[in-house]
């Protein structure tokens, strides 16, 4: 989504720069610097990478919908889709892989959290590898390629039968997902698509309904009260508050197989907040957090080498490495944004005639 995007409501930038912050948060407090000294945040980075998967379904399935039946039967429709879908990945996913292999081979940054010998690479150009945060990019651009197929299919249900239909058909792919590829079996950072196609399915059922809830909209209060049940939902299912409960002991992983979860608790905060009343809406349309979302790729792709920097060859703690990680991927990220990814943002393999499908 660009900066100016009319397409979405500015809030909507917020909750991709949530998604991120949620990621760094995590992070950071794995490298034992002060975010929030007395409470850990361990463990929360994989929840911030799931509103990713439930956003990026969400956004491009409501796209897709928005196209006109003519549209779904022009080639145009879907080379544009390929290209936007490509250029949104791969440029700047490509530059990461080879200065990783380039910095592997010559051997002057032992630090650098991506090793990448001449196979990785080439596991990792295939989407059959993801080493440490890379893991969320082949789960990402392999469902692209299910997307169509999925929005075709809300969409079918829809006609046939409202959102009633709509809604029974994702309840039915997810059950199947589920026990096809069923979470305790999941592997860590497991790079297959089938563990996380629930999100998917549940942020696509989230475009559909967000479709009828603006044709109808629903009563404030069920609105209001669906994000905050999802707020507080998501707030007990970070491990560090979950154990002051006591109703579990810490444990750093103790959300990361809670697809469904995820898939059901950032479904319904999207819908609350695109549909919600202006103060449930008004945190995510601030400038800074709408700002960590337009630059939020390059921000996930670059914030591990920076804090393995500062922490290792510069050799900083506390309160300065902090700062100098906050400085330091605030300007690399922007620079990547400018360099490899703003360009590409107006590439279009040619104009569709009613709807551009984009994000």
């Amino acid at each position: 989504m660009t900066p100016s995007s009319s397409n979405a409501l500015p809030a909507l930038d917020g909750i991709r720069g949530l998604a991120v912050l949620v990621v760094l948060l995590s992070h950071l407090a794995n490298a034992g610097l002060p975010v929030l000294p007395g409470f850990s945040l361990s463990g929360i980075g994989k929840s911030g990478v799931y509103l990713f998967f439930v956003l990026s379904a969400y956004l491009l399935t409501r796209l897709l919908l928005a196209l006109d039946p003519a549209d779904w039967r022009q080639g145009d429709t879907w080379a544009n889709y390929a290209v936007r879908r490509t250029l949104r990945i791969w440029p700047l996913y490509l530059v990461v892989l080879l200065v990783s292999a380039g910095l592997t081979a010559t051997g002057i940054a032992p630090w650098w959290p991506y090793p990448m010998d001449a196979a990785s690479l080439v596991r990792h150009l295939l989407l059959l590898e993801g080493t440490s945060v890379l893991w969320s990019i082949p789960v990402e651009f392999h469902y692209y390629l299910w997307l169509p197929f999925v929005a075709a299919a809300l969409a079918g249900a829809h006609r046939l039968g409202g959102v009633w239909a709509a809604s029974g058909l994702v309840v039915l792919g997810s059950v199947a997902a589920l026990l096809l590829w069923p979470p305790a079996e999941s592997r860590v950072n497991d790079v297959r698509l089938g563990p996380y196609l629930v999100m998917f399915f549940v942020g696509g059922w989230a475009a559909l309904v967000s479709r009828d809830w603006a044709a109808r909209p629903p009563p404030p209060a069920l609105s209001a009260g669906l994000g905050v049940a999802a707020v507080l939902a998501l707030l007990l299912s970070v491990p560090s508050v979950a154990a002051a409960t006591g109703a579990v002991a810490f444990q750093a992983d103790l959300n990361h197989r809670w697809f469904a979860f995820f898939a059901v608790a950032w479904s319904a905060l999207l819908l609350a907040v695109v549909h919600g009343p202006t103060w449930l809406r008004r945190p995510f349309q601030w400038r800074p957090l709408r700002w960590l979302g337009w630059v939020s790729f390059s921000v996930y792709l670059w914030h591990m080498p920076v804090l393995d920097a500062v922490i290792g060859p510069v050799g900083l703690s506390g309160v300065a490495a902090l700062a100098v990680f906050v400085l330091a991927t605030s300007a690399v990220s922007w620079a990547s944004w400018r360099l490899f990814e703003r360009p590409l943002q107006r590439v279009r393999w040619r104009p569709v005639r009613r709807a551009r499908v984009e994000s």
